[in-house]
């Protein structure tokens, strides 16, 4: 977790309570909690992540509470992914994707997520999605399987300019047409890649801007802000791709070198194998050279 994961996580546990607090007291509390080493940059883009995010307001300079979070003013992630009928592979990828990375990371961020198989609903559900997908603050699709269902999901998504993230299982190859848009792999077998994954996830929906962030919300100025972040997202993405390649090679110049070394080692002759197992073994104790001459005087005779 991430020093700023830490303290976000602190000051929402200190204002739990309910109770206005000061810049100090979370100071303090961070304090208490043997959380140290931290700018004020770091410190400040916390408290004004929050507060970007709804979950925190300012009751007068320097002064901050918890804002309670009723389910009609929650911010609401429609969620994409295939679904697979219950008791598949593809149904239990699904809900552990759902219940471990990305509902929990929406919480935390002040969002609900939701998928449409868990909505009780008595209108269309191909109606019922699309107005999700229109309507909905943030779009998470997991691109898992190259569900046909998914991608046209997306695509509506996209063209409306609001923002999506997407995902994939670990070491799934995705079509060209959205290679270059920033994916994140998730892996639900390596606990390590689960955190991995969920502190970017929240980067990235921290990092969009809403509509109901702008001074004045008109879609013109959500949009522009989106492909700006877009763009920078897909810039790191790209040198996420480009690091990637630079190990491979890495690896592969290392593996040349190893598989060179031991095509070296099998052409030797069994005596320079032998003197190599031997000679240490006699600089150690030179007394055994007499008695490993004797033995060759006897092969000799």
């Amino acid at each position: 977790m991430t020093k700023s994961a830490i303290i976000k996580q602190e000051i929402m546990t200190l204002l739990e309570d309910k109770e206005n607090h000061s810049v100090q007291e979370m100071k303090e509390y961070l304090a208490l909690q043997k959380i140290g080493d931290y700018t004020e940059g770091q410190f400040a883009g916390v408290v004004n992540n929050l507060q970007k995010n709804g979950l925190i307001r300012k009751m007068e300079r320097g002064i901050y509470s918890l804002i309670e979070k009723t389910e009609d003013s929650q911010r609401k992630c429609f969620v994409i992914s295939p679904i697979g009928d219950p008791g598949s592979d593809i149904r239990k990828n699904a809900d552990q994707l759902f219940n471990h990375i990305i509902k929990p990371v929406c919480e935390k961020c002040g969002f609900k997520a939701i998928r449409i198989d868990h909505e009780n609903t008595p209108d269309s559900i191909t109606q019922e999605i699309l107005d999700s997908l229109y309507n909905y603050d943030l779009v998470i699709a997991d691109l898992t399987g190259h569900n046909p269902n998914v991608f046209f999901e997306i695509g509506y998504r996209t063209s409306t300019g609001k923002p999506i993230i997407h995902l994939k299982r670990k070491g799934e190859k995705i079509p060209f047409d959205v290679s270059s848009i920033r994916t994140f792999d998730y892996d639900l077998t390596d606990l390590d890649v689960v955190v991995e994954t969920s502190e970017r996830l929240e980067k990235a929906i921290l990092s969009f801007a809403y509509v109901d962030d702008l001074d004045e919300p008109e879609e013109f100025e959500g949009g522009e802000g989106n492909k700006i972040i877009s763009i920078l997202n897909e810039v790191v993405y790209k040198l996420d791709v480009l690091s990637e390649d630079v190990r491979r090679k890495d690896q592969e110049s290392i593996k040349a070198v190893v598989e060179a070394y031991n095509a070296i080692q099998t052409n030797e002759s069994m005596e320079t194998q032998m003197l190599k197992i031997v000679l240490p073994e006699l600089l150690r104790n030179p007394k055994a050279a007499d008695s490993l001459i004797k033995i060759s005087e006897k092969f000799q005779k």
